[in-house]
């Protein structure tokens, strides 16, 4: 079964195309896709192998994989700063939170999502060709990419993949990554400093919104401390048409209509909401709190609505807990999503018209022209 899932925004006419199609297809599976979300009655409950039955919530520990949730944590970062609890709804809050909540809350955990690999000194290293111009300036060739023996992309279409690069402190992602003989190859690849903010000021990321893909994931190292502490990316269908918003830099919305969220818009939850109050299963709980204290960005456009969770397929094991495991997605339908409030919408912006801006992870890029004709 297909999920709701993000994409890129691509530059090509012919692929935005497929996925305005894309889109459509998978909004009309809406009321397939929350009725298969796994947390219906009659349901067999998970068993150990003696037969005993095993706490299908309970987070795991020792987790043994990457560790993300300190990326993007530089001056000025839009993550790690808590919205102030006296910041107050933007005007038309509740009718935007009317339109988020006709999609079921969700967040991806076993397909289309980010896997991610942490890589070092000895990672074996690529130059990764872009398949697709996103600059509008020519070709896209980074040279110099480490990807480890063991790194595989998001099986999904969307073949998300990043590499943290930890002694070089630079974070390298991809859309639709795949291996193509001895090498690797992208429709598209780019890279940012991994203590920096996380922001491509020309758009070019491999999220819609310019917003890397390494940016606002849930890690299971979080879960089993009990807390977030950065705020949350999502996506959801009906993004705003006219451009992104602080702090996003692009934008693939198409969607008209007062209650479309920009692409960078922030919501949280109500900070008056006694969590522990709730009996929330662990991991929503502390969710829920990142929502209050630090909220959600907008960062993509999908068929449904939708927060990240970092693969489990980069980890040793499975760490998330077990009711996470039987679908592609699971079901966040516990947490009071309808007491979210808006709290940051505009203005939009243009998107960067210029030559791409590098930094110095991926200053080294080369940019020929495409071979099938590109844009120049």
């Amino acid at each position: 079964m297909s999920f709701p899932r993000p994409h890129r925004r691509p530059s090509a006419p012919a692929a935005t195309t497929r996925t305005r199609t894309a889109v459509a297809v998978l909004a009309a599976v809406a009321a397939v896709v929350a009725g298969c979300s796994g947390g219906g009655g009659g349901e067999q409950a998970p068993t150990t192998t003696a037969g005993a039955p095993v706490d299908a919530e309970k987070i795991p520990t020792g987790i043994s994989g990457p560790d993300g949730s300190r990326l993007f944590a530089g001056s000025g970062n839009p993550w790690t700063t808590p919205v102030p609890e006296s910041t107050a709804p933007v005007a038309g809050s509740a009718r935007y939170v009317q339109k988020l909540l006709t999609e079921r809350p969700l967040v991806s955990v076993n397909g289309w999502t980010i896997p991610v690999y942490d890589a070092d000194a000895s990672t074996p290293k690529y130059t990764v060709t872009a398949s697709e111009d996103h600059t509008g300036h020519g070709g896209w060739v980074l040279p110099g990419v480490p990807v480890p023996a063991d790194a595989k992309a998001d099986p999904e279409e969307d073949g998300h993949m990043v590499v943290v690069d930890r002694q070089a402190s630079c974070v390298y992602e991809f859309w639709q990554a795949r291996k193509e003989g001895s090498g690797w190859a992208a429709s598209w690849v780019n890279a940012t400093p991994s203590d920096g903010d996380g922001i491509y000021p020309d758009g070019i990321s491999a999220r819609a919104s310019g917003l890397s893909a390494g940016a606002g994931l849930i890690w299971p190292q979080e879960l089993a401390a009990g807390e977030i502490t950065h705020a949350l990316v999502f996506a959801y269908p009906y993004t705003r048409s006219g451009g992104p918003v602080t702090p996003a830099t692009s934008s693939d919305g198409t969607t008209g209509g007062s209650d479309a969220l920009p692409e960078g818009a922030r919501l949280r939850l109500d900070p008056s909401i006694d969590i522990d109050d709730l009996d929330l299963p662990p991991a929503q709980a502390t969710i829920a709190k990142a929502l209050q204290k630090y909220g959600m960005i907008l960062a993509d456009t999908a068929g449904g609505f939708t927060l990240y969770a970092a693969a489990p397929q980069s980890f040793a094991s499975f760490p998330y807990p077990q009711s996470w495991s039987h679908d592609v997605w699971k079901d966040l339908s516990d947490i009071p999503f309808d007491k979210l409030q808006v709290v940051s919408d505009g203005p939009q912006a243009d998107k960067h018209d210029g030559p791409p801006i590098t930094n110095r992870c991926n200053q080294a890029v080369q940019q020929p022209p495409l071979q099938d004709g590109g844009d120049d």
